[in-house]
């Protein structure tokens, strides 16, 4: 997860992104959402980009080049202005080899624990083109204290613990167009 300003300079990065990048969140804050882009991918980026801005939410897979030179695929979702004049961005790898964490970790952690609900499946439709609880309410004609419910409930259907993490689950899963 990464948070980038309105000049699409790094702004704070969460530890899983600086791994992926290996640098440290002072080197990481040096680069700029181009830097990182291949350049044949930057008009595409670019388009991606105002999507965000006009719409507060984007979405898809791209490349990503890392400082070393280093190419990957990535699913992403970006929330824009998340915070004043700051956009979140969640990524996760896009082809990732099934078996590549198997002796680490359980395969059946990466399903959900139950299937989502209909209600509950709108819910995290609505929250990943970046509607907030109030609206997902007013949107879905329900209470605040039903939408936090439904949120409940997906966190531990996806084994998430917020918001952010349940899209992006969601994402890797299929749940979100």
């Amino acid at each position: 997860m990464v948070m980038v300003d309105h000049r699409r300079r790094y702004a704070d990065a969460n530890l899983s992104a600086r791994l992926i990048f290996r640098l440290s969140l002072a080197e990481l804050r040096e680069y700029t959402v181009d830097d990182l882009t291949p350049p044949e991918e930057l008009p595409e980026m670019e388009a991606n980009w105002e999507r965000l801005v006009d719409s507060g939410c984007a979405a898809r897979t791209r490349a990503l080049v890392g400082p070393d030179g280093g190419r990957f695929e990535i699913v992403y979702w970006g929330l824009g202005n998340a915070l004043p004049g700051l956009h979140l961005g969640i990524f996760a790898p896009a082809r990732w080899p099934e078996d590549e964490l198997s002796s680490i970790d359980n395969v059946e952690a990466h399903q959900p624990r139950a299937p989502l609900s209909p209600r509950e499946s709108e819910v995290l439709q609505l929250a990943a083109e970046g509607l907030s609880g109030p609206t997902i309410a007013e949107r879905l004609l329900m209470s605040r204290g039903t939408v936090k419910t439904h949120f409940e409930h997906i966190y531990d259907k996806l084994g998430v613990g917020d918001r952010a993490a349940a899209v992006a689950r969601g994402l890797r899963l299929g749940f979100i167009d």
